[in-house]
């Protein structure tokens, strides 16, 4: 931790992932217990020499850094106190106060979880909020099982393989194998055919199937004895999701006790019944012909929540909640890679690697651990916000939300157009996203645009060169607007620049040092209002400058006779907001002068008749 991250965070609140030590003289206790917790969810900073009294963090100083540090850092290496060497790395800080020594703690290896205290598994925490909680003993559980050199799903079943399969579905799968995998299929009968592909392995001389098996072919009752809970809960509401409350009723409801490839064919069928767009799906390979974006991003989710859950909890359930403006995806299990890390393809640890295997298999689940990249995918190409992530490394849940809410909003256009600068494709979408949240990270840039991390963060490099963003002091993969502009769109003075000058000079990439054009943070000027909204006079003009057109012409399609009111309160605004351009821009007053729209204003005309069509289109089928 740089001194300035730690100046910035001694003004937040503690959360989880930063606790605060006083540690004047010793290690405390307590340490230990916030490094298990770090270790078992998603690492953190603990930071000696801080003080806290109501609520406030104030700088008191370690009075020996050298013991403190190395008293620690012993404690760190010491099997009988703690049950994992951690690679834990430290700053000291010399402050006015006194010295801080900033540890961090990262996040343990799987198969390293429980980190516990004192050779006692029982003395292991995890972190919720601020605080260090005692594990209990289901979530002891979690952990060991997603820590085996063995997965959960690969271990075998004292079951007879001629009895526990359901047939319909192995003949089905069968089917489905062959189509994607052609030649492949060589056996003979069912056995030979599960035997050829690990759903049945041999132990002292009997063919046994496995619990990825059982789970994905096995028949009702076999899969009720091994998972003894609702494989997934199907829920659709007439709300919407900000209305959600456990006493309000579903407007149908499905729960499903089958195998993973009956509830796939269940929740499709639920998907098909329920779908704005009626659509047909191939009965054998269970997919559209056309594949629209929302299908896949529907579908990904979907069998994502199937094969990557944690099959051995069994008192949560997984859940798929539908609202009029979002679908909500829930899995007990939280997934073994970071947020930023499933935005790249390639493959991953996974928890169920038969299970996933088996679907990959057969087509139901993108190949290279793309998954998750295909349900952004999916839902950047229709225009809406990024899905939302949340991976719970304490709570060891995953939860997803696809939210039908368009990232580019006319409000959006009518700021981006005030701008003045140019922006690509790119970085209109984090734009739009800055001026709705204020703060941005590397994973949301991903998620945004669908490219790699070098490249993402090549992207923020130039929108800082163009001052539109600014990095948070400290923290190299995180983003704020830039303090101008915090002030312009969000309400807010800015609060990221540690002179709070408004320089309009930045550190580019490679070190250099640009000089942002004035467009962008025009200096001692005066900066025109934010058209925040069309009036409905300035939307008949914005429909009809799409060719080049005279105030007259202007005015009459208006219905306005008052041509310096219609100047002053319709027209000049279009003009200073980016959307409307004069033909002849060095002779205000020229009678040749004609108003026409910008790019921008292309853009905000075809937004706006886009979504007239689709709220016509909605309102016909309602």
């Amino acid at each position: 931790m740089t001194r300035e991250e730690f100046l910035a965070r001694l003004q937040t609140v503690e959360w989880d992932d930063i606790e605060f030590k006083e540690a004047a003289w010793a290690v405390p206790k307590s340490a230990l217990e916030t490094v298990s917790a770090f270790a078992n969810t998603k690492g953190g900073h603990l930071v000696f020499g801080v003080k806290e009294s109501n609520g406030t963090f104030s700088i008191t100083g370690v009075t020996d850094v050298d013991k403190v540090q190395n008293d620690f850092l012993g404690l760190m290496r010491d099997g009988h106190k703690i049950s994992v060497v951690l690679p834990i790395a430290g700053d000291v800080h010399a402050m006015p106060e006194g010295s801080v020594i900033c540890f961090y703690v990262p996040e343990a290896p799987r198969h390293a979880k429980p980190v516990h205290l004192d050779r006692n598994p029982k003395k292991a925490y995890i972190r919720r909020g601020s605080g260090d909680y005692a594990c209990t003993g289901e979530e002891l559980l979690r952990f060991i099982r997603d820590a085996g050199s063995i997965t959960y799903d690969s271990e075998t079943l004292d079951l007879d393989p001629a009895k526990c399969f359901d047939d319909g579905t192995v003949r089905w799968y069968r089917a489905r194998f062959e189509a994607s995998n052609p030649g492949k299929d060589q056996s003979a009968d069912d056995i030979s055919f599960l035997r050829a592909w690990g759903f049945l392995v041999e132990r002292e001389g009997k063919l046994r199937p496995t619990r990825a098996a059982i789970v994905v072919l096995g028949s009702g009752d076999y899969v009720r004895q091994e998972l003894p809970r609702i494989v997934v809960d199907l829920q659709l509401y007439r709300h919407r999701a900000s209305e959600y409350a456990p006493s309000i009723r579903w407007a149908d409801r499905v729960t499903i006790e089958a195998n993973l490839i009956e509830a796939w064919k269940a929740i499709l069928d639920f998907y098909l019944k329920h779908s704005e767009k009626p659509f047909a799906v191939d009965p054998t390979t269970l997919r559209r012909h056309d594949d629209p974006p929302d299908y896949i991003s529907f579908r990904e989710a979907a069998i994502n929540l199937l094969i990557h859950q944690d099959f051995g909890d069994t008192t949560r359930v997984p859940v798929i909640r539908f609202f009029r403006d979002q679908a909500e995806f829930f899995n007990p299990g939280d997934a073994l890679a970071s947020r930023e890390q499933l935005l790249d393809p390639g493959d991953k640890e996974v928890r169920n690697p038969r299970i996933v295997g088996a679907f990959r298999r057969i087509g139901l689940s993108d190949q290279g651990g793309t998954g998750v990249g295909a349900i952004f995918d999916g839902w950047r190409r229709l225009g809406f916000v990024p899905p939302e992530i949340q991976n719970d490394k304490a709570e060891k849940s995953f939860r997803l939300r696809l939210r039908r809410e368009r990232l580019i909003t006319e409000e959006q256009l009518l700021a981006q157009a005030s701008l003045g600068v140019q922006l690509s494709e790119h970085e209109a979408a984090v734009f739009a996203y800055l001026i709705r949240n204020g703060e941005i990270d590397l994973a949301d840039i991903k998620a945004l645009t669908g490219l790699p991390g070098p490249a993402a963060l090549e992207l923020a490099q130039r929108l800082m060169v163009q001052v539109v963003l600014t990095a948070h002091s400290g923290m190299d993969r995180k983003f704020a607007l830039a303090d101008h502009l915090r002030a312009r769109y969000l309400g807010v003075p800015g609060d990221h620049d540690p002179q709070n000058q408004g320089d309009t000079s930045v550190t580019a990439g490679d070190g250099a040092t640009e000089q942002v054009t004035e467009q962008v943070a025009p200096d001692g000027t005066e900066q025109v209002p934010v058209l925040k909204e069309l009036s409905d006079v300035q939307w008949v003009i914005v429909q009809h400058a799409d060719a080049p057109r005279s105030l007259a012409e202007l005015m009459a399609a208006a219905g306005y006779t008052q041509r310096p009111h219609f100047k002053a309160t319709h027209l000049e605004p279009l003009l200073d907001g980016g959307i409307l351009r004069m033909t002849v821009p060095d002779k205000p007053t020229s009678s040749k002068q004609r108003y026409v729209l910008t790019k921008a204003g292309l853009k905000l005309k075809s937004l706006r008749l886009d979504e007239e069509a689709a709220a016509a289109k909605k309102e016909t089928r309602e």
